[in-house]
């Protein structure tokens, strides 16, 4: 017993560390898998539009002391920074490194971004030394936090989004503090649980990374600002800014399979031409790639303009059923895949239907049904193998007719029946299977755990558990005794107990009962459980576990997630 006690103390220790180190971030290098791609190249992306910019600095107002954004007037105040004609397109601002910043709290709510939005950050850039380029943060300046960062010690560069409990960073390969202006994208892909941030730097990919981020919602934020940290006077920038702009799918941007429109049946080695249009609803530009199902692709190719009409052809060189699937690809990855069902030449018989027992005796002759459908409509027989060394081939009968054979075994045993039709031209479809048990053995009747007295109109949980001989999952059949029945409960593993509930809306005396079925449709007996509703007085040969259940109706979902041996203790009694 204390054997026992040291294990679950043990156990819990370790969950709880496992809890800890789990809500702490990583601090050093990328948090999460970053994905190392060879080479991507970028769609050209048409999305740059009024309708989701969220706002747009172009730092041409060469003079004075505001930045004006041209989308939504959300300007920012600028402290110490001074203005240059040598941007990347006209006027760009110069930040010393020291105390100069844009001042952007006016706008901070519109401005920040929630996780399940997509968003494309683009910039200009140029440094030989780095520091924060963006930061919007919440008062306390880290819970939550995110920025874009030049780091000054390599000059990679570093996009983060931050929280006490988690978090999702980016930081490029490459270095750019080389004092040559550059142009930083990145993508983030915040509509799954696992948001994945892509940059690209001079229309190069450079790097991904994909984690999992909690809620953040953009009223978390407080502060914001360009230059510097959003709260603490550090890490200032030391370089030039110029055309920033954030462009924002609220709740995620949106996208469509492909539309797939050519021939649905055809004859082998014969070309037909198939068209796939693809309408982005931001109007993104697309990649397309198209499996054809017999061996080759397309591979990814394109771009293509939304709603852009993409013809292609191809032929197949035998005879068969094929589902040409097709996928699009914006600048924010795959979308839904669109299928397509083409039939060349003659085609072989469905799958056969299998019914029947699923369990019998040997020795004893038991009937099948079997049952194909040709798409030309043509006879078809059926080959059986009844796993067991021997095979049955039928006559030819007109498809879709439902054909019964009967077979019997020797021996106790497992066994997969498989068939498959051939029509009068020789083709073979493809194998179903059904399994059959010869000398199945039933579960045992089950144990209910539970209250037997209670009132109405009050919720009661319960423990119903069985074991099967030869270790069957099971499904449950529970008859409530108040004209309430719930059937094929599961399935469970063998000994794996059955938590469930229910509530009595009435007074007097009712008889739960269950019983257990295995997979092969073999049931227990029933079993019986009586409640009292209401409760008088509480009889003297009361079990003490049904007592607890009593006394506290919710305690089954306490002992089934806490004690570790339960399922021990309620099995003693089989």
């Amino acid at each position: 017993m204390r054997q026992c006690l040291y294990k679950k103390i043990l156990l819990y220790g370790i969950v709880f560390l496992f809890i800890g180190a789990s809500i702490i971030p990583n601090i050093n290098g990328n948090i999460g898998k970053t994905i190392n791609q060879l080479s991507n190249e970028k769609i050209a992306n048409s999305s740059f539009k009024a309708d989701y910019t969220n706002v747009y600095w172009k730092f041409d107002d060469c003079s004075g002391p505001t930045l004006t954004d041209s989308a939504h007037d959300y300007d920012g105040t600028i402290e110490g920074a001074t203005w240059t004609t040598s941007g990347h397109s006209g006027c760009a601002l110069i930040f010393d490194g020291a105390d100069d910043y844009v001042d952007l709290n006016a706008h901070i709510y519109e401005i920040a971004q929630n996780k399940t939005d997509d968003c494309i950050y683009s910039l200009w850039f140029k440094s030989s030394s780095g520091g924060i380029i963006f930061s919007t943060t919440a008062e306390s300046g880290y819970n939550p936090a995110m920025q874009i960062e030049l780091i000054p010690t390599n000059g990679t560069l570093l996009f983060k989004i931050w929280t006490l409990v988690c978090g999702i960073a980016l930081y490029s390969t490459d270095s750019y503090n080389d004092n040559q202006w550059h142009h930083a994208e990145y993508y983030f892909n915040g509509i799954t649980a696992n948001p994945t941030i892509t940059l690209y730097v001079d229309n190069n990919y450079d790097n991904t990374v994909t984690h999992w981020l909690c809620e953040v919602v953009n009223d978390d934020f407080s502060k914001m600002k360009l230059g510097m940290h959003a709260v603490y006077s550090s890490d200032y920038f030391d370089g030039y800014l110029d055309d920033f702009k954030i462009i924002k799918y609220e709740n995620g941007n949106k996208q469509v399979p492909p539309i797939i429109d050519g021939p649905t049946s055809g004859n082998p080695n014969v070309e037909y031409d198939y068209t796939f249009t693809t309408n982005d609803p931001e109007g993104d530009d697309i990649l397309l790639y198209v499996d054809w199902d017999d061996g080759s692709n397309t591979g990814w190719i394109g771009p293509f303009g939304s709603g852009e009409a993409v013809i292609l052809p191809h032929l197949w060189t035998t005879d068969g059923f094929y589902e040409i699937k097709a996928r699009s690809e914006d600048s924010w990855g795959k979308s839904h895949t669109a299928t397509y069902e083409v039939r060349i030449g003659n085609q072989a018989p469905d799958k056969p239907i299998i019914t029947g027992p699923k369990r019998g005796e040997t020795q004893q002759q038991i009937t099948y049904t079997f049952q194909s459908v040709d798409y030309e409509g043509e006879n078809v027989k059926f080959f059986i193998d009844w796993d067991d060394g021997t095979t049955t081939e039928t006559n030819y009968f007109p498809s879709n007719t439902t054909v019964e054979v009967s077979h019997s075994w020797e021996n106790e045993d497992d066994y997969n029946i498989t068939a498959r039709g051939i029509d009068s031209n020789n083709k073979n479809g493809d194998w179903s299977g059904y399994i059959i048990r010869i000398g199945d053995k039933a579960p045992y009747k089950p144990n209910i755990y539970g209250a037997v007295q209670g009132y109405p109109d009050i919720k009661y949980d319960y423990g119903i558990v069985s074991i099967d001989p030869e270790n069957d999952n099971l499904t449950y059949d529970v008859d409530w005794g108040d004209g309430n029945i719930e059937t094929d409960i599961g399935p469970l593993s063998s000994g794996e107990i059955l938590p469930i509930s229910h509530t009595w809306n009435e007074i007097g005396t009712y008889s739960i009962k269950a019983r257990a079925k295995d997979e092969f449709d073999y049931y227990s007996d029933w079993s019986e459980h009586k409640i009292f509703v209401p409760r008088n007085k509480m009889p003297l040969d009361i079990n003490l576990i049904d007592f607890l259940f009593e006394k506290f109706p919710q305690i089954f979902i306490v002992f089934k997630y806490i004690l570790g041996g339960f399922n021990t203790i309620l099995l003693e009694g089989f």
